[in-house]
This record gives structure tokens, C-alpha cells and sequence, in this order.
């Protein structure tokens, strides 16, 4: 009897904390007609060794055929292209945001995930997450 009392007690105090762990630090929900440009501005708080703080992602779609979305992004002049799906981890792409030699494990990243699809408006739903561990970058979103 015991067990099971601490058994619900502790799920219920894991569900009522769990909105609270979020592991990211910037979200936004961009919708998104075909060839708009969405833009993250990423501002470092130190500079980098060439004197550089500010930096743009820059990404849009071009086609949605057959469920699947082209998604074209641009990040410090580096162009990608990615195919992306409706299903779990081919939804998604995983950018890295500062490429410091010490951070290897990429701690300052962007996720881009196509949520969404409305048909009717030709509008793409997609939502950017930013981890940002160290606490380096500021981020501000323009649709």
C-alpha cells in the first residue's frame, strides 16, 4: 500500500514540474507561404576572434509535394537544403549556431521543425527551438 501511495505521489509531482524543465531557451512558431524568407537573428555577447557578434539564419520552402517539405536555410553564408517529413526525427533539422573550437558537443543550437501543413492557405507551420546552455546569444525572431 505504502508503494503505490508513493508511486502516485510521485507522478503527480513529476507532471506538475514538468512544464517548468523546458530545455529551450528561445522558441518561435513561424507560418510561413511559400518563398518567405524567415530570419533568426543571432547576437553573440562576446565577440568572436574576427570581431563578429551578429548573425543571421536565414530559411524558407520552396515546394511541399507527396507530405514531404523542401525547406531551404542559410546560415553565415553557408546554404542547405533539407527534405523534411511529418514523422518523428524526419521532421526536424538540427543547426549548429556558434562553431567554437571548445564547444564540440554543440551546446548553442537551432531545431527547425515542420509542424504543420494547411493546404487550403498554402501555409507551412514551422517552429524554431534554441538551446542555449552557456548563455552567450541573444535571439530575435522576424517573420
Amino acid at each position: 500500500m505504502n508503494k503505490i501511495l508513493f508511486l502516485i505521489l510521485f507522478l503527480f509531482c513529476d507532471i506538475s514540474f514538468a512544464k517548468e524543465r523546458s530545455i529551450w531557451n528561445f522558441q518561435y512558431s513561424f507560418n510561413l507561404k511559400k518563398d518567405k524568407i524567415a530570419t533568426v537573428f543571432i547576437n553573440r555577447s562576446d565577440k568572436n576572434k574576427q570581431g563578429k557578434s551578429l548573425y543571421v539564419l536565414k530559411f524558407r520552402w520552396t515546394l511541399y509535394a507527396n507530405k514531404n517539405l523542401i525547406l531551404l536555410a542559410n546560415y553565415m553564408g553557408y546554404p542547405h537544403q533539407y527534405v523534411l517529413k511529418k514523422k518523428r526525427s524526419m521532421d526536424r533539422v538540427r543547426i549548429k549556431l556558434l562553431a567554437d573550437g571548445n564547444d564540440y558537443n554543440g551546446k548553442i543550437y537551432a531545431v527547425i521543425v515542420f509542424s504543420d501543413f494547411n493546404k487550403n492557405k498554402n501555409i507551412a507551420i514551422l517552429n524554431v527551438y534554441i538551446k542555449d546552455e552557456t548563455k552567450k546569444i541573444k535571439v530575435d525572431f522576424k517573420p
